[in-house]
């Protein structure tokens, strides 16, 4: 298994969501002996109960996975360098797939698992892209392949989100 970095925040969300597949199965093992192994007649086949069992055995899976992989976390703490793209920093940059025109966008790079639904993409530091800019400078150019793409980055500026909502730019 591949190291996989978090901020402490990203570790505790990993924890809750360990806490929570865990509750859900709990769930679930409830539900298929209250009420699912009732479902069928001894003669007859139960889908109720087969539908459970392989929730639970997806859910049993997960559990698993994300267990193992506590092993390969490795909690990493916030430079404090201005020029250097670290955990939560928000970054301009201009991406490229291979000889295509660059696209300009802000994503926060975050360590725990991305979210595009927030006001700025959240982009997971074990992403590929994340991978590609992590650590590096601002004005460098990077680059990384996803299947057979090429995609080329340009980190523009790094956003500094300052307590009193001022933003400061570092070129």
């Amino acid at each position: 298994m591949n190291i996989l970095k978090m901020d402490k925040d990203g570790y505790e969300k990993y924890l809750e969501e360990l806490k929570e597949i865990e509750k859900k199965l709990n769930e679930v093992r409830r539900y298929k002996g209250e009420v699912a192994i009732h479902q069928g007649d001894n003669w007859h086949d139960n889908p109720t109960l087969y539908s459970t069992e392989s929730q639970e055995r997806g859910l049993m899976r997960q559990l698993c996975d994300m267990k193992e992989q506590l092993k390969y976390i490795q909690i990493v703490e916030k430079s404090n360098d201005e020029m250097i793209v670290d955990i939560g920093d928000v970054i301009n940059i201009a991406l490229s797939i291979e000889n295509e025109q660059p696209e300009e966008m802000f994503i926060k790079l975050v360590g725990h698992k991305g979210n595009f639904s927030s006001e700025i993409n959240e982009i997971s530091v074990n992403s590929p892209l994340g991978i590609a800019v992590y650590k590096k400078n601002v004005g460098e150019n990077v680059s990384y392949k996803v299947n057979d793409n090429q995609f080329n980055v340009a980190i523009l500026e790094k956003i500094n989100m300052q307590l009193n909502d001022n933003i400061q730019k570092v070129k």
